[in-house]
């Protein structure tokens, strides 16, 4: 058995990167990952702009102004955001009256807030002396032209999207998604729309392992399950093998009668690249190369393959598209209770709240899969290590 991380690794030194990229519409870019360097085309903002309601004036103009002594100036006009700049005096001695985001005339160099000055019409009483560049926004205050807004690899999110936006980029290049498969081993399983018999069961891995994978960004080109037969298996794996970027199967990967999967990948002389990981649950995790795709085989209890798939699957889709930000999320919390040791590391469910983690539940068997809905992440516990109330430890979090 190796370790975790060990095994995450031999899984990244196989697995090619993403190379491929496509144009999207920037509504539906969020989520994705950017696909080339992005300079800006136009300043943010491209013109000089008031930063508060107010008045725009020349500063040196305010000098001495206070309540006792207010400074009195021309109004020769007034500003709103999204006006042009025509037909104003712009003489010395004068003020505009002007409103936060409006551009800002030449030569007055600042804005003093309406609330320092008496609200006059014509002529305004100012209270208070500005400095130049008060409420003044400048040209590039926020993005300067040629500035570089988003780099190749970087994963859009929603400030992302309005940074573009700003540029007024309708389409953007991003990375196209990784391509996954799903493939559930089982002659126990039957689809949704099919009668109930005894011995019988749903089967939901397709599913929760699809919903995250689909949530993440990735395509789902098939979901199939198949029975525990070496012919059925082998003939899923050789006629879609070629179809994605990552194939998931789940079940077959123990040490039981029917537990095919090893033999499968040998049979088609597939390079096994780990099996058996120090972990719990999910213990009989396994790993391949067959076609130059990487296979990731996780255990058939519900439990146990969640865990496999967010501690392998989100390592890999964050090296498969250069995107560090698409690791699995985790963070240090404190435990409200105790749990007793454990001879093998343990991924524990559990919830986060406020920098505390707790339990929930007692049932932490890997087929029992319902009070998964009580928890928002899962405990790292360390290998033949009890934990006590109050310990940190570490927690990862279901992404959905």
């Amino acid at each position: 058995m190796i370790e975790v991380e060990e095994a995450q690794h031999k899984i990244k030194q196989v697995l090619a990167q993403q190379k491929k990229v496509e144009t999207v519409p920037l509504i539906e870019a969020c989520g994705r990952v950017c696909g080339e360097d992005i300079l800006a085309k136009v300043a943010v903002p491209h013109f000089p702009r008031a930063g508060m309601d107010g008045y725009a004036v020349v500063a040196k103009e305010t000098q001495g102004a206070s309540r006792d002594r207010p400074i009195c100036l021309k109004v020769v006009g007034s500003i709103f955001a999204g006006d042009a700049l025509d037909n104003l005096e712009q003489a010395q001695g004068t003020a505009v009256k002007i409103m936060t985001g409006a551009p800002i005339p030449k030569p007055y160099d600042a804005v003093i807030k309406q609330e320092r000055t008496d609200y006059g019409e014509s002529t305004v009483l100012i209270y208070q002396e500005v400095k130049v560049g008060s409420n003044y926004g400048c040209i590039g205050e926020d993005v300067s032209a040629d500035q570089k807004v988003l780099s190749k690899y970087q994963l859009l999110n929603s400030r992302a999207i309005g940074i573009l936006a700003a540029q007024g980029i309708e389409e953007v290049t991003v990375l196209a998604p990784m391509t996954v498969g799903i493939l559930a081993t089982g002659s126990e399983l039957i689809s949704l729309k099919t009668p109930l018999t005894s011995g019988k069961i749903y089967d939901s891995n397709l599913y929760t392992l699809a919903s995250f994978i689909q949530a993440s960004g990735s395509k789902i080109i098939f979901m199939e399950h198949c029975a525990d037969e070496i012919d059925s298996i082998s003939s899923v794996i050789r006629e879609k093998i070629q179809e994605v970027d990552i194939l998931i199967t789940t079940g077959g990967v123990s040490v039981g009668e029917k537990d095919y999967v090893p033999q499968v990948i040998q049979q088609l002389k597939g390079k096994s690249l780990f099996h058996f990981v120090k972990m719990k649950p999910g213990t009989p995790m396994m790993a391949s190369l067959y076609q130059q795709t990487v296979m990731l085989h996780l255990s058939g209890n519900p439990f146990a393959a969640v865990v496999n798939l967010h501690l392998f699957y989100w390592s890999a889709l964050a090296h498969f598209m250069n995107c560090p930000e698409l690791n699995l999320k985790r963070r240090s919390a404190q435990l409200t209770e105790e749990l007793k040791l454990s001879k093998i590391r343990r991924f524990v469910r559990a919830y986060e709240e406020e920098g505390s983690v707790s339990l929930k539940t007692k049932l932490h068997y890997s087929s029992v899969f319902h009070s998964t809905l009580e928890t928002n992440c899962f405990i790292d516990q360390p290998a033949k290590r009890a934990l006590n109330k109050g310990d940190h430890v570490t927690v990862y979090y279901w992404e959905f």
